[in-house]
Order: structure tokens, then C-alpha cells, then sequence
């Protein structure tokens, strides 16, 4: 595999693919490197040719643009081998922020990658560690969900797969269903610390710090507050369990459809190290004579 040392830029690029963050709003936040990489590369892969195309024109970048979104991805990817195996490099850009973070990119990767070309990123603004930045949460453990389902019951499902987790959470949400997430987080994460950031970077750029319980309401009281693109970060819950409590009662549970009561919790005391004394009330209600 071709190894680029990135002190600094060949004469001529090698084949490569460039990861290129770009701005989330404010577009000084495009870093000089990005724009020499996107300078010199022989094509960009752009999420949407007329967006980016604004940007890049605004600090002299002219480089030859192709359109590149999640519907056209599978088909670009053998389109950008076949470039890389005749020397081109390229540059994958989303609309805002890093490519491949709930947005195109991430099939492109694998394949690069799988045909033994570099992958290189070139690091800039994400919403994603912005918003934790500011949060004031710790950052790990950490678990991101992206974007939620719309369908409402794989949405619940996803939701309480994530509420599940011990830690810092972080989910991306649009305007026109912000509302529907902080009723959600209102009913199940009540007393959660929440920052809803909105409009990263931008001229409304807001940062609500709020508890659970309190979401919907600081949304309906001003319909302005439901516009723009928002980062929810929850952090971690006062009274969750670690994923290894909530993995040894699951076993203890399925132990117990078929042992004893005083087996299941010895097994799995054996098992996951936590003391029988502290499993075999949670089958009984009692504690073990």
C-alpha cells in the first residue's frame, strides 16, 4: 500500500483519496491544508456540486466536480477505483462538516481501502465534536447515533437502545422533528442533563441547556427555537447501570427459565464475577439463606 507522509505535499499527488472536512457554517473554518489538498487533486466527489461549488469558488478552488450522495454512492465507488488504478487522486466532500459521519462516504472508504489505496483525512469542523466540546459532559465513554429512524416505533426503539447505553450521548435531529425527539427524551430520560445545539458555527447559533422533562415545553413556547440543524447531547444518566450489569441480568434471567434460582445466580456470579449475594434477590426478592 502507497504510504503519503503528510509533512508535507508531494510535487504531484499520489493516488489517493482525500477525506476533506468542510465548514458547518462559517467558512473561514476551512483549513488552509484542505484548500491546497482540493486545489491539487483531480476530482472532487462532492454530496452537492451547487453547495460546495459556492464555497470552493469563494476561496479560488476550481478543481473538476463530480456529484457523489448516498443514492449514487454504490455505483461512484467502482468509478473512483477505476480513477485511482489510472493515477488520479481524489477528494470526498460533504455539504457541511466530515464526510462518512451521517453523511456519504463511508462505502467509498471500504473500497479504497479494500483495494489497497490510501485513505487520507484531512481533519475540520464536525458537529459532532463541536457540540461535545461545549457540552460540559464527559467524553467516554461516548456513543453517537447519527440521525434516528422516522418511522415512530423503530424510532422509540432506537431511542431506548441509546438511553441504554452508559455515558455521553449524542443524536442529530432536523427542525421539523426536534419537537417529536425532546417529547421522547421528556418521557424517557426524565432528569437527563440535555444541550441542544443549534445551528453550529452559524448567525443563530444556540446552545439550550436543559433537563429532560423540561424539552417540549422550551421548544413550544417559541416556534423560532425549532429551526435550524441541531446536535443533542445528553449526558450520562445519575442512575444508569454499566453494560455489564444490564449483560448479567440478561443471563440471569435466561438462566433462571431453566435452573433453580440460587444455580442461575451462582453460574452467574461464576461467570461475570458479580457476588451471588447481589443476583439471587433480584430472582426472589429475598436474600439467599
Amino acid at each position: 500500500m502507497l504510504i503519503v507522509s503528510q509533512d508535507s505535499l508531494p510535487t504531484t499527488l499520489p493516488p489517493a483519496l482525500y477525506v476533506v472536512a468542510m465548514p458547518i457554517g462559517q467558512r473561514g473554518d476551512l483549513a488552509p491544508r484542505a484548500v491546497e489538498i482540493l486545489s491539487r487533486v483531480d476530482v472532487i466527489l462532492a454530496e452537492d456540486t451547487r453547495v460546495s461549488r459556492q464555497i470552493l469558488k469563494s476561496v479560488g478552488v476550481s478543481t473538476r466536480m463530480v456529484s457523489f450522495n448516498s443514492h449514487s454512492e454504490p455505483g461512484k465507488a467502482e468509478k473512483v477505483i477505476q480513477s485511482l488504478e489510472k493515477g488520479e487522486s481524489l477528494a470526498l466532500i460533504s455539504d457541511a462538516g466530515t464526510p462518512a459521519i451521517s453523511d456519504p462516504g463511508g462505502f467509498v472508504v471500504r473500497r479504497v481501502i479494500e483495494y489497497g489505496y490510501s485513505v487520507i483525512p484531512v481533519p475540520g469542523p464536525c458537529a459532532l465534536t463541536a457540540a461535545l466540546s461545549v457540552s460540559g459532559f464527559p467524553s467516554a465513554p461516548l456513543h453517537f447515533f447519527g440521525f434516528l429512524p422516522t418511522k415512530p416505533s423503530a424510532r422509540d426503539q432506537e431511542l431506548e437502545t441509546a438511553l441504554a447505553c452508559a455515558g455521553t450521548l449524542i443524536i442529530y435531529e432536523a427542525p421539523h422533528r426536534i419537537v417529536d425527539l425532546a417529547k421522547r427524551l421528556d418521557a424517557k430520560a426524565v432528569g437527563r442533563s440535555v444541550l441542544f445545539a443549534r445551528e453550529l458555527t452559524k448567525t443563530h447559533e444556540q446552545l439550550i441547556r436543559i433537563t429532560a422533562g423540561q424539552c417540549e415545553s422550551w421548544f413550544i413556547d417559541n416556534p423560532d427555537r425549532i429551526r435550524g440543524e441541531f446536535v443533542v447531547v445528553l449526558g450520562p444518566s445519575k442512575t444508569q447501570r454499566s453494560s455489564c450489569e444490564v449483560a448479567a441480568e440478561k443471563l440471569l434471567v435466561m438462566l433462571a427459565r431453566e435452573l433453580p434460582p440460587s444455580k442461575a445466580a451462582a453460574l452467574t456470579s461464576e461467570i461475570t464475577g458479580i457476588p451471588k449475594r447481589t443476583l439471587y434477590p433480584q430472582l426472589t426478592g429475598k436474600s439467599e439463606v
